[in-house]
């Protein structure tokens, strides 16, 4: 999976020239700490934080703010984009809370 999306393969930043453009549903947990702005897997937040010793001020990923530049791009291009942000959930949003995971998975799919 995840070598399909390596840059070599797939440009995020490109999404928006796809075409046609399919809806996007972006679920994701609001308590998510692998995919955050400040999280903990992210090797340079940790080091902006001071708990890297010799960090060379690699900036952090805000891996939110950059997903949704992404879409909001997408969808200035004509796309539709539809972020679904569940309260009380982290990364597994499909394991953690299934119910609201696939109720917005058949919305999308039933549009």
């Amino acid at each position: 999976m995840l070598n399909c999306l390596a840059p070599t393969h797939f440009r995020l930043a490109d999404l928006h020239l796809v075409d046609p453009k399919p809806p996007v549903l972006w679920v994701r947990g609001e308590d998510d700490v692998i995919v955050s702005d400040t999280s903990m897997f992210d090797l340079a937040h940790l080091g902006a934080i001071g708990a890297v010793p010799g960090w060379d001020g690699t900036p952090a990923q805000p891996m939110v703010a950059q997903t949704r530049h992404v879409l909001d791009r997408y969808a200035a291009a004509g796309g539709k984009v539809r972020e679904v942000a569940v309260a009380g959930a982290g990364h597994a949003v499909h394991v953690e809370r299934p119910e609201e995971f696939r109720a917005a998975l058949l919305e999308v799919l039933s549009t």
